[in-house]
C-alpha cells in the first residue's frame, strides 16, 4: 500500500491527457543534480515536463522546480487559457557597456565575435610560450593563464568533453568544476 493516493491523478490524465507534437530530451538547470526531463512541445511552445524514467539520476520524478520548468519558455494565458511566450524570458542577448548603467539588446552573431575576439586578444596577451620540452613526447609546453574554465553539474559528458577539449586547445590550464568548489 503506498503512501499518496494517485487514482486522483491518474483519472485527471485520462480526462486532460498531456498534450505534445514532438518530445526533446533535455536537463534540468535549476541545480547541480542534473535531473533529465522528458520536454514536450507542440506549435513551438513547450507544452509538458516529465521526469526521464530512463534516467539513472532521477528515475523519472521531478522537484517542484523542474516540475514547472515550461513555465520558463511558455506560460498559460488567464485570458484564453492557451500557451503564450513568458513575457520574462530572455529572447535576445543582453549587453552592458563598461561603465554603463543601461543594458542593450544585440544579435547573436555580434556577441559571439565579441567573445571569440575578448578571448582571442586575452589569449595573446597573457600566453605563456615555456619553452620546456614534456618528457613524454618532447614537445614544447605552453600555456595560458589569463583565461579559466568552471564547468557546471548540469553539463552532461558531452558537453563536459567538449569544453575540455576547446580549454586544451587555447593552452588554458586553470579547469575547474562546480562540483570541487
Amino acid at each position: 500500500m503506498g503512501v499518496f493516493d494517485v487514482k486522483p491523478i491518474i483519472a485527471d490524465a485520462q480526462v486532460n491527457p498531456p498534450v505534445w507534437v514532438s518530445e526533446a530530451i533535455s536537463v534540468c538547470g535549476y541545480c547541480s543534480v542534473g535531473c533529465s526531463m522528458i520536454v514536450g512541445s507542440q506549435d513551438g511552445y513547450v507544452t509538458y515536463v516529465q521526469g526521464n524514467p530512463d534516467s539513472p539520476i532521477n528515475k523519472g520524478s521531478l522537484c517542484s522546480k523542474g516540475s514547472a520548468a515550461a513555465q520558463l519558455s511558455t506560460i498559460v494565458s488567464s485570458d484564453t487559457g492557451s500557451r503564450i511566450p513568458n513575457p520574462k524570458r530572455l529572447t535576445s542577448v543582453k549587453y552592458r557597456a563598461p561603465y554603463s548603467t543601461d543594458w542593450v539588446n544585440m544579435d547573436y552573431a555580434t556577441a559571439i565575435r565579441m567573445i571569440a575576439q575578448r578571448v582571442r586578444s586575452t589569449r595573446d596577451s597573457t600566453f605563456a610560450d615555456k619553452g620546456v620540452k614534456s618528457p613524454e613526447t618532447g614537445l614544447t609546453v605552453n600555456r595560458c593563464e589569463g583565461i579559466a574554465s568552471v564547468g557546471a553539474a548540469a553539463f552532461n559528458n558531452e558537453a563536459c568533453y567538449l569544453i575540455t577539449k576547446l580549454a586544451r586547445a587555447l593552452g588554458i590550464v586553470y579547469l575547474e568544476h562546480q562540483a570541487r568548489v
